[in-house]
């Protein structure tokens, strides 16, 4: 049975032919070659040390899920974050954290890259199956490079895969295929992966609300489904997701983003100076003008490629999802160029792509235990003198490298991290406050007891605490490419209440 059947990869949107004469050999291989390489390029990206602060805070949540948290209750790692939050990727911090127990950070390097390799092989196959290898190689080499930025060590790159193929199914319910109900499952784990399970049921929503147009316009390939069960697996979708372990608190969890946006850089608006963006919004441009050629839309392919275009414009963080929505679009648009088309349904080239992907996967483990042990900032004075601090003391750090802190030193009172969710909205204004150095941000500190801090050097922070309020530097510590400064306070400064 080859990859894509059970997954929903649409058909071609014409007939395959396979009367055609046999392409020129290098039609196929060069395209292999150029997938392989891909693969290799992913590879080497992730056979490197884990570094990512985000990485840390989840391994850390993910700890404290196995040694006794609950899903339905958490806990917090800290007295400075007390919202009352529910987790939304608690399976797969599950996962990290159980790879890392008996594997270390070179299990970590390893699981984080195999899923990165499991995205590059499904974009692969998506492509491959609605327009052949000499579509698969282009428009893979362009999802990977477009969204490159957030194909890191966390649990989204899931989210991606999931994008791909919940998009890629009801592409083909367009096509006169069947009603995807094996999304619904499907939702029901993704709920349980990451918080972006709500992108997946949009999906559902809109390509509903663009099936029931085409029926009513008449539109070939409309289906012959009854109307209820499209628009019941969106519904369905969202019902399972609050049958997790979490339970009903996981369907407002996600309505939070828009109140805590403001304080992280990635829920900013994208610019389309940043070679990404722009990138994705040429692969956006380029499967409208193609769909626009062909003259011959569905309004459920025309309400897909509109909700990508929404999350192409929405924020920095939903650049990755509008290129997962594009694939199945992009592919099925250059599909009806290219004469490799016919061959679209050869199964042996689908099984080599999971070969490769299997056989990347292999050479990543075999590497990781070389290239990924290191642990951030390793044996340095200044992570001694931390790890040596008594239990609950307060840390101030940085907003952004916080959650390596809450790795490294789980005895300490990290005052803020990366993790927004279980932070308060006072709370992340505080924190904000801080940072940004508004007036009283010194008593704002003084009022959480923190006489040591582990901040970025050459920083207002740094120099305001430095220099402006009588702290100590006490050693440098390099984190990747970052100067981080272990500053202490002096003795009266808890007592200084004017500062």
């Amino acid at each position: 049975m080859p990859p894509w059947q059970g997954m929903g990869v649409p058909e071609p949107n014409h007939p395959s032919a396979p009367d055609l004469p046999a392409p020129w050999p290098a039609l196929r291989f060069v395209p292999l070659v150029v997938l392989t390489g891909l693969l290799a390029v992913v590879v080497r990206r992730f056979a490197v040390p884990v570094t990512n602060p985000d990485t840390f805070f989840h391994l850390r949540l993910g700890r404290e899920f196995l040694e006794g948290w609950k899903p339905w209750d958490p806990g917090s790692v800290t007295p400075f974050a007390t919202a009352d939050w529910a987790p939304t990727q608690w399976l797969s911090q599950v996962l990290y954290a159980w790879v890392e127990s008996f594997a270390g950070l070179a299990g970590v390097a390893w699981l984080t890259g195999t899923v990165t390799l499991a995205y590059v092989v499904v974009v692969a196959l998506v492509g491959h199956r609605l327009g052949g290898l000499l579509v698969a190689a282009p428009v893979t080499c362009l999802t990977v490079a477009a969204s490159l930025p957030f194909l890191s060590a966390r649990p989204q790159v899931a989210s991606y895969v999931f994008l791909v193929l919940v998009s890629a199914a009801w592409l083909r319910t367009g096509r006169g295929g069947g009603v995807p109900w094996w999304t619904v499952p499907l939702t029901w784990l993704w709920a349980m992966v990451h918080g972006m399970w709500v992108a997946g049921v949009l999906v559902g929503v809109v390509a509903a609300l663009g099936s029931t147009l085409d029926r009513k316009a008449g539109t070939r390939d409309a289906g012959s489904h009854p109307l209820w069960q499209v628009w019941a697996v969106p519904a369905l979708s969202c019902v399972v997701a609050g049958l997790t372990p979490v339970g009903p608190a996981l369907w407002t969890a996600t309505t939070r983003v828009g109140g805590i946006s403001t304080y992280f850089a990635e829920w900013g608006a994208p610019e389309l100076t940043d070679p990404t963006t722009a990138l994705a919004a040429c692969m956006a441009g380029l499967t409208l003008l193609l769909r626009l050629r062909r003259g011959d839309q569905s309004w459920l392919e025309l309400a897909l490629l509109a909700l990508a275009l929404l999350w192409l414009v929405y924020a920095q963080r939903s650049v990755p999802v509008a290129v997962a929505m594009l694939v199945p679009l992009l592919a099925d648009s250059l599909g009806s160029l290219s004469a490799d088309r016919g061959r679209a349904r050869r199964h042996t080239d689908a099984r080599t792509l999971v070969v490769l992907g299997v056989v990347a996967s292999a050479a990543l483990a075999a590497a990781v235990p070389f290239t990924s042990t290191a642990v951030p900032r390793g044996d340095t004075d200044a992570s001694a003198t931390l790890a040596s601090l008594p239990q609950s003391t307060p840390l101030l750090t940085d907003w952004g490298m916080g959650g390596t802190d809450l790795w490294l030193y789980p005895h300490l009172h990290v005052v803020m991290h990366g993790y927004g969710d279980m932070f308060t909205d006072d709370e992340l204004r505080r924190n904000a406050d801080i940072v940004d150095l508004e007036p009283g941000w010194d008593d704002e500190l003084r009022e959480l007891g923190a006489t040591h801090a582990l901040v970025i050097a050459h920083t207002p922070l740094a120099y305001a605490l430095e220099d402006g309020a009588g702290w100590n530097a006490e050693d440098t510590v390099q984190d990747g490419s970052t100067e981080l400064v272990h500053l202490v306070a002096p003795e009266d400064w808890l007592d200084d209440s004017a500062g």
